[in-house]
């Protein structure tokens, strides 16, 4: 049946609609219809505004405007929907045309962008009155969970103060003073506060009272359904044969108990006695349950009873669930840790909003948080749907069953005042079928909300599309088929649970081959490889044109998979599923890295000298590994140890000394990417690559840009920024990706292995918390060190959190199976115990292939397969030849300085940096930590930390020194100024007396037989022309007179250049 009908209503742009639309459906066609038809009925395109949840879904819809507006140019479609696309695309042309809104000209009237992008607009536009800059978000995982921990450390340390000491200090003894735990389970808490912070602190919810209340009504609403569930076929009969029973607290039961919070007890009394421990009723009774022999014929036919009783799925689960309703009463150490949780949390949250003030910087929920609040700062404003001066009067939202809870109440504030027949429209399109972003915390459950209830003032008539337009035939009729018995039959707003809706397919086509299963043995994953490459072949040779997708829960269950299609030689492109941080050239250009940042740094060192850029051989890496007194990079300059190389070797070692030497001499001069896109060129990395590693190469040199720029260039920064990235991949038509990635793709063939497989578990959280349907707050702690079990209440919220990851788990293989347009292939493994594992999506599918695994032969779980030799060492055939180069100013590189002169440049640059920290006393200690990680060797270290310490003390002895150093509000220290494509970087910047100074420290030495006045001659010689062009620089910025001078603290002078 046509749902042609639903599609053509959707266009009716004067009502607001609600649409579910299944997978393959072109429900984002349908959505840039009705964008499309409103453009050509506005006043102003501002007044149409579409959103959805990601930027890739932003930009895809805004690509699918656009395109329909520029393909009016081109001759009418013949399919029918394009037609009705393409002629709502010609009356939104004629209306730009007539009021010159040049949309092709100027695409950002389109206002189509992401729900948090929403927040950053109404953030700006009402922002808090400190605020004076917008804050930059803080989109890296890694930073935000950076400054998570730095909240909860800081919290952590206010254990000292006296007004926050008891509280920390008994949370932190509730967790048995188990630190690590207490800054994990807040910063967690932190990063989801947007789920708690909102309805925490609300009146009296901690109030033991109150928390009781909620308890109660939960559970006297589960006993009054399992009451009247259980009237309808438990007869007094039953209740005869238990009056019969020997144990007493089974035999005193004479009928059926009510639904109050007193008749717990007696309905969990019945559970243990027709029940086992898994849920399921017992087949068979004893004297353990109270039957003993001579009862043979009463036990016979409660057994009879219970049998007929366990073919009703409704009190089975009724039934069971009574052993897992919470706790009515709360114990006085659980309350305590309550309030003590939420004081604590609330102190990190304020920590936290500290830190975002200092580093004027948010994170996402941040931002979100703040539009929800100023939106309700203004709700004295008539129309909150104010946006750049323009009121929004239409609202579409794609993908609306992935909305989390605060962005339901900022799109419900933000239409709070709309009212019906004013002429605004919402229109809310998306597939609760297809949620699966519950880590995100979406909930599916508000789609259904709305669809019963409405938003606001707006009730959206509800539309169900059913056409497929993706999946052939028998692709759509197995779906059907499948999930028809997986998904439940009764929604639950709260629990997630989404009753199937069946699809109809556009396509005729046939093959009863459609859908293939593939069953393996617990853990044949190796095998269940091998035949994802047999598919493959397969897939290819039928369709050499077809794309293959290979679609997996979680990336690492890709690795088997990796192994045997590189062994194969068959190319694959990789969505978001190898870490960057394991490609072996970023693990090469991090050693390189860690070399030239901490030239100390044997381990990198000696990585370096393994990389292909140079690739000694073992045994030549074991006599740089033998030399403790001396850093590798002096090594690679010392003839006696050169020696000891083989002659390949010291050809590499010196070449590495040859084309690095430049790199080292001048790290000062320059940015730290500068010395490293430098060192790439001087070792010749860059012609070896391919296109794909050229991309890596970029993606890591922007990182160190980055962390540069925002002074992070750690190395514990760069990895944590690496953490989070993928490396980039070529394009082929097979393709690998997490089934979250497929979302919203479609591919010719779809292999779904790894069935079998059990998803990651999740840490307990410090606190559970949860909202019900009465608005009723249930909320539970973590069990205290001392407890063996957690509370039935934290057990029970834990159970509800399970109820949702079992139904996602459902919608999750229903996205991934309706991926394919022709073929399905799905390959799943059981348990040691030839089961499926309870939370793997193979579970859900046991019901249609439990017989297939009959024959998978247990014993041989060793397919052949290629064997997978480890890395063989990759080198260069032939060295770059180095390049000696000379710098712009005119100052000549030295490349054959002496390892003296090198560490004397390292440590003028260490000087540099006490002058800019204003630090004229630093310990020993300190120097000589910085002289380590600058390579100085530990023969070494007291001579160079004594030389250090000299230069500052008769820095801070010089006469000039007050003068030089006193603190001016126009004093600038390592000022960067750009002269065209050139950056210069000033040691120090001032303005006396209405004289601009120019100050740039050297640290040089006399040298031998040299005298005072010629050491000043030298210096002028060496850098005049340096400093002369910066006065040329900085003349064209500041209108004051400028003076330059070097100041030499070997000789306490201040040079000046004239």
């Amino acid at each position: 049946m046509s749902d042609q009908a639903q599609r053509d209503e959707a266009l009716d742009v004067t009502r607001s609609f609600i649409v579910q639309a299944p997978a393959g459906s072109g429900k984002t066609e349908l959505l840039a219809q009705r964008y499309l038809k409103l453009l050509s009925i506005c006043d102003d395109p501002e007044n149409v505004m579409a959103m959805t949840f990601t930027n890739k879904a932003v930009d895809e819809l805004t690509e699918r405007v656009l395109s329909s507006l520029k393909s009016t140019n081109e001759p009418r479609p013949k399919q029918a929907h394009k037609q009705i696309t393409y002629d709502l695309a010609l009356k939104v042309m004629e209306r730009s045309q007539n009021r010159n809104w040049q949309l092709l000209q100027m695409p950002q009237r389109l206002k189509i962008f992401t729900i948090d992008g929403l927040s950053s607009l109404i953030t700006g536009r009402y922002p808090t009155p400190l605020q004076l800059v917008p804050p930059r978000i803080m989109a890296q995982d890694w930073e935000r969970k950076k400054v998570y921990r730095l909240a909860a450390e800081q919290v952590l340390v206010m254990i000292d103060d006296e007004e926050h000491s008891k509280v920390i200090s008994s949370l932190l003894l509730y967790l048995d003073n188990n630190i690590e735990k207490f800054y994990r389970l807040t910063t967690s808490m932190l990063a989801k506060r947007d789920q708690w912070l909102t309805r925490l602190y609300l009146g009296d919810t901690l109030d033991p009272s109150i928390l009781q209340d909620s308890a109660s009504k939960i559970v006297t609403q589960h006993l009054s359904h399992l009451e009247k569930e259980a009237k309808q076929c438990i007869g007094q009969d039953f209740f005869d044969l238990i009056a019969v029973n020997t144990k007493d607290e089974y035999a005193q039961i004479q009928s059926l108990p009510a639904s109050g919070v007193e008749d717990l007890s007696v309905w969990k009394g019945l559970s243990s006695l027709c029940l086992k421990k898994d849920g399921l009723w017992r087949k068979s009774l004893n004297k353990n349950n109270g039957f003993p022999p001579e009862l043979k014929v009463q036990k016979q036919a409660f057994e009879k009873i219970l049998q007929t009783l366990g073919a009703r799925e409704s009190l089975t689960q009724l039934l069971g669930g009574v052993n897992r309703l919470p706790d009515v009463d709360f114990s006085e150490l659980e309350i305590q840790a309550l309030q003590d949780i939420a004081q604590v949390l609330k102190l990190c949250v304020a920590r936290l909003n500290l830190l975002f003030e200092r580093e004027q910087a948010h994170d996402f929920i941040e931002v979100a948080l703040r539009a929800d609040h100023a939106l309700d700062d203004r709700s004295n404003i008539s129309d909150m749907a104010l946006f750049l001066d323009y009121k929004v009067q239409h609202i579409l939202i794609d993908e609306f069953q992935d909305t989390s809870a605060s962005q339901f109440n900022l799109i419900k504030k933000l239409i709070f005042h709309w009212q019906a027949d004013d002429g605004r429209t919402l229109f809310l399109v998306g597939d609760p079928m297809q949620s699966i972003y519950r880590f995100r915390e979406s909930q599916v459950g508000l789609f259904l909300q709305v669809k019963a209830k409405g938003i606001a003032n707006t009730m959206p008539k509800s539309l169900k599309l059913s056409t497929n337009f993706r999946s052939s035939k028998s692709i759509v009729a197995g779906n059907n088929r499948f999930f028809e018995k997986i998904f439940p039959h009764e929604e639950d707003v709260y629990q997630g649970a989404i009753r199937y809706s069946e699809s109809i397919s556009d396509s005729d086509l046939t093959n009863d081959h459609a859908i293939v299963f593939h069953p393996f043995a617990h853990d044949q994953y190796q095998a269940e490889a091998v035949s994802v490459l047999e598919i493959i072949n397969n897939a290819l040779s039928e369709n050499p044109k077809g794309e293959i997708a290979i679609l997996v829960r979680t990336r690492s269950h890709l690795s088997d998979i990796v192994d045997v299609l590189k062994v194969h030689g068959i190319d694959f492109e990789s969505i978001k599923t190898n870490p960057l941080k394991d490609h072996l050239l970023i693990r090469d250009l991090l050693s390189l890295t860690k070399a030239l940042l901490h030239l100390g740094d044997k381990l990198a060192w000696l990585s370096v000298l393994r990389a292909p850029w140079c690739g000694l051989l073992l045994e030549d890496l074991l006599v740089f590994s033998e030399h403790d007194d001396l850093i590798i990079y002096e090594q690679l300059s010392d003839p006696k140890i050169l020696n000891q190389l083989t002659q390949d070797g010291k050809k590499r070692a010196q070449h590495i000394a040859q084309s690095l030497s430049s790199v080292i001499n001048n790290q000062a001069r320059f940015d730290f990417v500068e010395i490293l896109t430098h060192a790439i060129d001087q070792l010749g990395i860059v012609p070896s690559l391919s296109p794909q590693e050229l991309m890596i190469k970029n993606q890591f040199l922007q990182i160190i840009f980055d962390c540069e720029s925002q002074q992070l260039l750690n190395i514990e920064t760069i990895e944590a920024t690496l953490e989070d990235l993928y490396a980039p991949s070529k394009t082929a038509q097979v393709k690998l990706m997490t089934i979250h990635q497929s979302k919203g793709l479609e591919f010719d063939t779809v292999i779904i292995p790894g069935l079998g497989r059990k998803p990651r578990s999740d840490n307990a959280p410090i606190m559970r918390m949860r909202e019900f349907a009465n608005r009723s707050l249930l909320l539970a702690p973590i069990k205290s060190f001392t407890d063996s079990e957690d509370s039935n209440t934290y057990n029970y919220l834990k159970f509800i959190e399970s109820q949702q990851d079992k139904f996602e788990t459902m919608r999750l293989l229903y996205v991934a199976m309706t991926r394919a347009k022709n073929n399905l292939h799905l390959l799943g493994a059981l348990t040691k115990n030839n089961k499926a594992n309870a939370k793997s999506l193979l579970n859900m599918l046991m019901q249609f292939y439990e017989g297939h695994f009959d024959d998978v032969d247990i014993d041989n779980q060793q397919d052949a397969i290629k064997s997978l030799d480890a890395p063989k060492l990759e080198r260069f055939t032939h060295l770059k030849s180095v390049l000696q180069e000379e710098n712009g100013q005119g100052e000549s590189v030295e490349y054959n300085k002496k390892f003296e002169l090198l560490f004397k440049s390292l440590l003028g640059t260490l000087v540099h940096q006490y002058y800019e920290q204003g630090l004229f006393n630093p310990d020993k200690k300190n120097v000589e930590i910085k002289l380590i990680e600058s390579g100085i060797s530990p023969n070494d270290l007291d001579q160079y930390a004594q030389y250090v310490i000299k230069l500052l003390d008769s820095t801070k002895q010089d006469s000039q020194f007050e003068w030089l150093f006193k603190q001016r509000e126009s004093t600038l220290v390592e000022a960067e100024f750009v002269n065209g494509d050139t950056v210069i970087a000033i040691d120090r910047l001032f303005i006396d007396d209405d004289v601009l100074w120019i100050i740039d420290f050297k640290t040089a030495s006399l040298l031998d037989d040299e005298s005072e006045s010629q050491f000043v001659q030298r210096q002028k010689s060496e850098h005049t022309k340096q400093l002369l062009f910066y006065q040329e620089v900085l003349s064209k910025i500041y209108p004051n007179n400028i003076k330059c001078a070097l100041y030499c603290p070997a000789v306490q002078k201040i040079i000046e250049i004239s």
